[in-house]
């Protein structure tokens, strides 16, 4: 078997992966938490400033700023690590169950705490 038909093989079986009870309700929770980022980005984007901190890790001033728009980089972020997540634990269920549980709750939690950071920079600014 080809390596593009294993890869085949294992898009194929996610809708199984979805459908246990558990892997359902982490995919649920995540897609509420990335909703939440959009929701409340959506609802608050116009009260925003033009400059908004965001990058906590540079020293205080200036250089955290960045514009408004850049806000959306973190449910964007969390859209792109659910789906590699979800694939990489789709792809590991067969074989090693614990490393699929591993994803899907990493995945999880990126998401929750990007939405605190994103709650957390509009009440900073608000």
């Amino acid at each position: 078997m080809s390596f593009f038909q294993s890869i085949y093989n294992q898009i194929g079986s996610l809708g199984k992966f979805w459908q246990e009870k558990s892997n359902h309700h982490l995919f649920r929770w995540n897609l509420i938490f990335i909703g939440g980022q959009l929701v409340l980005l959506f609802f608050k984007f116009n009260t925003l400033p033009s400059q908004v901190p965001f990058y906590y890790s540079l020293p205080w001033g200036e250089s955290q700023l960045a514009s408004a728009s850049t806000l959306f980089i973190l449910p964007m972020f969390s859209i792109i690590f659910l789906l590699i997540d979800h694939l990489l634990a789709a792809f590991f269920l067969n074989n090693i169950k614990i490393f699929s549980h591993i994803f899907l709750i990493s995945s999880l939690i990126f998401s929750a705490f990007s939405l605190i950071t994103l709650f957390r920079i509009i009440n900073i600014i608000s």
